[in-house]
């Protein structure tokens, strides 16, 4: 009987050495379980600039913002400007790894984005002093800031100077103007003299030729007028064959005339 009790005894004690092993485990996993899900916040900051904030691929607000409600660990941060129709807003990507409990502020800075364009395009975009591009071109600022303005010069059209727009995502427009006269050269004198030798010579040339062919134009067809009536008096076929080459020389002839009036023409106008 006394055995018997004394192994009950023994029974209960183990019993209860079992239950506060296990009670002391489950107080250490909730302990554990809390700390894993202590919640995080995060401040997310743009300066002036105001940018919508994705956290996770998930729509979070616009800066500044701060989100209280974050589980410990990496989160993938995307910032997009708010202009949001324009092709030409900037975004920055981040990832931030977040201890339990933790809270953070990070500052961002978006770069600086500002289009030139011309009409026409094709125009080298000058920096100082340094070719950046040709338009259309797409000016982000860097390390540098970007300057107040750049310089437009393209072949043909006059050199141009234009202010930059200070915000951020901007297009800056330039219409061109034609340089309708050439540049003078060192001489001016040589070159207008030796520009009004050669003119006149065009003309000599293409006057010269007008003449001659016009002369050589009215004795074919004289001829061929000869030929063509001693045809008709004899109807010797001979005469008609003489008749049919003289008409061709004279359709000739009459080409030339008229090509060499065109040229005497636009050497005239021209000068």
């Amino acid at each position: 009987m006394k055995l018997t009790c004394r192994w009950a005894r023994n029974e209960i004690s183990v019993v209860f050495l079992l239950a506060g092993i296990v009670s002391a485990g489950s107080a250490q996993g909730e302990g554990a379980d809390s700390t894993l899900t202590a919640r995080c916040s995060l401040t997310l900051r743009t300066g002036t600039d105001t940018a919508w904030v994705f956290i996770d691929s998930a729509p979070a607000g616009r800066t500044p913002l701060t989100v209280d409600t974050l589980r410990a660990g990496r989160h993938l941060v995307r910032l997009v400007q708010a202009d949001v129709r324009s092709w030409l807003t900037g975004s920055i990507d981040d990832t931030l790894l977040l201890a339990p409990g933790e809270s953070r502020t990070f500052q961002y800075t978006f770069e600086r984005r500002v289009t030139v364009v011309t009409d026409p395009s094709g125009a080298l975009v000058y920096v100082g002093d340094s070719v950046a591009g040709t338009t259309p071109l797409v000016l982000v600022s860097g390390a540098a800031p970007l300057p107040s303005s750049v310089t437009l010069e393209r072949r043909g059209y006059e050199r141009k100077t234009i202010l930059l727009p200070t915000g951020n995502s901007e297009v800056a427009r330039a219409e061109l103007r034609k340089i309708w006269q050439s540049e003078p050269s060192e001489s001016p004198l040589m070159t207008e003299s030796g520009s009004s030798d050669r003119t006149g010579y065009k003309l000599y040339v293409a006057g010269g030729v007008t003449i001659v062919a016009g002369i050589a134009t009215a004795y074919f067809k004289i001829k061929a007028d000869e030929k063509n009536a001693l045809f008709q008096f004899t109807g010797d076929r001979a005469f008609q064959i003489e008749t049919h080459r003289l008409d061709t020389s004279a359709a000739l002839a009459l080409a030339a005339t008229q090509m060499g009036f065109a040229l005497f023409t636009y050497f005239l106008f021209a000068d």
